[in-house]
């Protein structure tokens, strides 16, 4: 019983040290609602991407919205900051923020997946789903790798999936309209110029506050 106790984890984490660790996910965003008034704002959402960048204790998610809005968010575990830079119809703002502080508010929300036996492979990678009851009733699913290791502690896009792995198709319900997203390539190879936390020219630091108070947030 010991031998195979220690077989069994000795594969765990052989399989944990193998998963990888550096990375960049391209997915792509469709929206929808069942209300005919958002139908105008869902038109506009059309051809929005994700750009999914992780290298060890590093991340960065870069959001295209349609026309209207361009967010990338950096976050270093290492240095416990987090950048979020937001272009909203040319105006350009940054919010500077301690990792761990946005973190711990994203974990007050976080909802627990129930995690199923069903399987599919996504852009190479086996992926298991899980689902999330919303309180309005509906089911979120979501397909999640466990062969990829990055951490998405402080990206908001991943604040409220509720699984230990790297979501590669996943719906999310934001003011009303139904988002997924769908990896639709990998891409091993990331350059570290990607993370850093240096606000660029153009771009006007403000709090979390000062943005909420915009009606960006």
């Amino acid at each position: 019983m010991k031998q195979v106790l220690l077989s069994f984890l000795l594969l765990v984490t052989i399989k944990a040290a193998t998963a990888q660790a550096t990375g960049q996910i391209s997915y792509k965003i469709d929206f929808s609602s069942d209300n005919p008034d958002m139908a105008m704002a869902t038109s506009m959402m059309e051809g929005s991407t994700m750009e999914l960048f992780f290298m060890a204790g590093k991340a960065r998610a870069d959001v295209k919205m349609g026309a209207f809005m361009d967010m990338s968010t950096i976050t270093d575990s290492k240095s416990d900051k987090s950048l979020m830079l937001m272009s909203v119809m040319g105006q350009k703002m940054a919010v500077e923020n301690k990792l761990s502080e946005a973190d711990k508010e994203a974990a007050k929300n976080a909802p627990k997946a129930a995690i199923t036996k069903e399987t599919k492979e996504i852009i190479g990678f086996k992926c298991t789903k899980a689902t999330i009851k919303t309180e309005d009733g509906k089911e979120l699913v979501i397909w999640f790798t466990t062969e990829l290791n990055a951490s998405l502690a402080g990206l908001e896009q991943f604040a409220n999936i509720g699984v230990n792995g790297v979501p590669l198709e996943f719906a999310t319900e934001q003011n009303g309209m139904n988002v997924k997203f769908v990896a639709t390539k990998f891409d091993k190879k990331v350059e570290e110029k990607v993370f850093s936390l240096t606000v660029p020219e153009g771009y006007t630091v403000v709090t979390p506050e000062e943005l909420e108070k915009m009606g960006t947030l």
